[in-house]
């Protein structure tokens, strides 16, 4: 039993430390003609060269499999540049001249730390499966050190993070999602679940084609 209730705790442990993304609200231009994004030139807005690097290639990598043609400002500009403020005729020079439909920018709003309760572990299993279920001292004396097992809190760090899409002709917005994502921990999990999550969401709004 108690193998079984440490078990519950720590698939509990592993959850609350996954990286969970969610879009908290989108918005798209009522002008934008549907699925005509074709191409989009991609700029994580963050003075970190690595999270900047993994962030536009997973959503680069999210966005080919949609088949949607994109380019990342890391491979467009140096970090050497990178480090100061690019001019914005160089970085409109740079996307008229590949011919890039949108600019899809992703920055970072604000970051906070949330407190949650995490309940003890219980758990339900069908009555046929287990003998326990015939008295009631079977039953209370298996599920008793599960269901008083103490629930704790635990912190997490919460991401807001807000993605724009421009027009690269006119620089007028096209589309915009806020996001929120809790227990970024790991650099790599964070950034695919967020790719994933941001394309599927442009599919939703119309924005790119869906299959």
């Amino acid at each position: 039993m108690k193998k079984i209730a440490l078990l519950f705790v720590t698939l509990a442990v592993i959850i609350s430390c996954t990286p969970t993304t969610k879009i908290t609200g989108s918005w798209k231009n009522p002008k934008q003609p549907a699925g005509e994004i074709q191409s989009i030139f991609i700029a994580a807005l963050t003075g970190n060269i690595v999270a900047k690097s993994t962030l536009e290639s997973n959503i680069s990598e999210a966005l080919s499999k949609q088949n949607i043609i994109s380019f990342k400002s890391v491979d467009e500009f140096p970090p050497s540049l990178l480090k100061d403020s690019i001019p914005k005729e160089l970085v409109m020079d740079k996307i008229k001249k590949k011919s890039h439909q949108a600019i899809l920018t992703i920055s970072l709003l604000k970051k906070k730390t949330e407190s949650r309760y995490v309940r003890g572990s219980t758990a339900y299993a069908p009555m046929a499966r287990y003998g326990y279920y015939d008295n009631f001292y079977g039953y209370y004396s298996y599920w008793s050190p599960s269901a008083y097992s103490p629930g704790y809190y635990v912190k997490d760090d919460v991401y807001y993070l807000e993605s724009n899409l421009y027009d690269s002709k006119t620089e007028t917005l096209i589309w915009s999602a806020q996001s929120k994502t809790y227990s970024y921990d790991n650099l790599s999990s964070f950034s695919r679940t967020f790719a994933k999550v941001i394309v599927k969401k442009m599919k939703e709004d119309g924005i790119i084609k869906t299959e």
